[in-house]
């Protein structure tokens, strides 16, 4: 008798403490392998419909997240859409704990979004993780709005 290894399904929706602001931020995701020490991830991070087409999104990981982000291979897809986003620039900056990604054409309002993040560089050690999510939408004088958590487990 065999066994089929499936991808790590994180316990998105699941949070007993300290996830997020309150249960509307807490945001779902799955995460390939979860292995601590530095392996070689792919983090699927899913956004919430938002009420404006979304231009730009942050990420920005607590400090304790000592992984790092491969900017070159970022995607990002509207699931609702069914709709690749060409993504324009991703930078991530180690110091100030901040990965923005822009897009060259906005996700439109209404579409649950999905950013697949490959080659992520997990943390060295196996936790928790926070990694807090602000989208900057394309109304008149935008600023970038908070929306939600997502808390990774690593193994």
């Amino acid at each position: 008798m065999g066994f089929t290894v499936l991808p790590s399904y994180a316990q998105s929706g699941l949070c007993i403490l300290g996830c997020a602001k309150d249960s509307d931020y807490i945001l779902e995701f799955r995460i390939q392998e979860k292995l601590h020490g530095f392996s070689t991830d792919r983090y699927y991070l899913y956004l919430r419909p938002q009420k404006v087409a979304v231009k730009q999104i942050q990420i920005q990981p607590d400090d304790n997240f000592d992984g790092s982000f491969n900017t070159g291979s970022i995607e990002v897809n509207g699931k609702t859409s069914q709709k690749s986003f060409k993504v324009a620039s991703s930078t991530w900056d180690q110091e100030d704990r901040n990965l923005t990604i822009t897009l060259e054409k906005p996700v439109p309002a209404d579409d649950e979004i999905v950013v697949i993040i490959n080659q992520v560089s997990n943390p060295s050690a196996e936790g928790i993780y926070k990694l807090g999510a602000r989208i900057l939408g394309t109304e008149p004088n935008p600023i970038f709005r908070y929306v939600g958590t997502w808390s990774i487990s690593i193994d």
